[in-house]
């Protein structure tokens, strides 16, 4: 780990976010960039302890910092609306293809032990490149729930949020009943283009019960 590099607490909670059994999250700094508390929503499909041992394991192996368990708090609900862990899609891998202007970009994404690719071409401009980026992840969704191409990229924008940059996606989802605005987000923790495939699941992984269910 770069010892220059600073883990802030919205790249912490990103990174506990992805803890299976993990609905949300919220860390606590101290002043010289100390956990001092960790609070965790999480769904009662493990145990509580074995939780808080991932998020320890997790956060030691990412960044090289040992988590007192003793700050970790764990609440577990009956969370109706969170993804149920056979739908949830995850990154899995992004290739890359420049031929002059154009590029083609294709994204890989994993549900169980089965892959799905979408892919998107375009020109190759710093403003196009992330929808380029996006699209090829939502027509990897599309591949997933067998649907159509319904979705449509409306707006990326990249901010800077408590020290850390942070991607916001914009998505339309269209059906017979209409419009649904869908808004996901996703820390830079090193490659941008990988933060807009997450912010795009981010997007879509939270309602994907719900649009595969109409």
């Amino acid at each position: 780990m770069d010892e220059k590099f600073v883990v802030s607490e919205t790249i912490l909670q990103e990174l506990i976010n992805d803890v299976e059994g993990i609905v949300s999250s919220k860390v606590k700094l101290d002043g010289n960039g100390n956990a001092i508390e960790i609070h965790a929503l999480a769904d009662k499909s493990r145990n509580a302890k074995q939780i808080v041992r991932d998020i320890q394991s997790a956060v030691m192996a990412k960044f090289g910092i040992d988590i007192d368990h003793r700050i970790i708090s764990i609440a577990q609900l009956n969370c109706d609306n969170a993804l149920p862990k056979e739908l949830r899609l995850v990154f899995k891998s992004m290739e890359q293809v420049s031929k002059g202007l154009d590029l083609e970009v294709k994204v890989t994404l994993s549900h169980r032990d089965k892959d799905y690719t979408g892919s998107c071409k375009g020109i190759n401009t710093s403003r196009n490149v992330g929808r380029i980026v996006a699209q090829s992840a939502l027509q990897a969704v599309s591949e997933f729930m067998n649907f159509g191409e319904a979705f449509i990229v409306e707006d990326i924008r990249e901010l800077k949020m408590a020290s850390s940059n942070v991607v916001n996606v914009a998505i339309t989802y269209i059906d017979r009943n209409g419009e649904q605005m869908l808004v996901g987000s996703s820390v830079v923790a090193g490659d941008t283009k990988e933060a807009i495939v997450k912010a795009t699941l981010d997007a879509v992984n939270r309602r994907i019960t719900k649009l595969m269910s109409r």
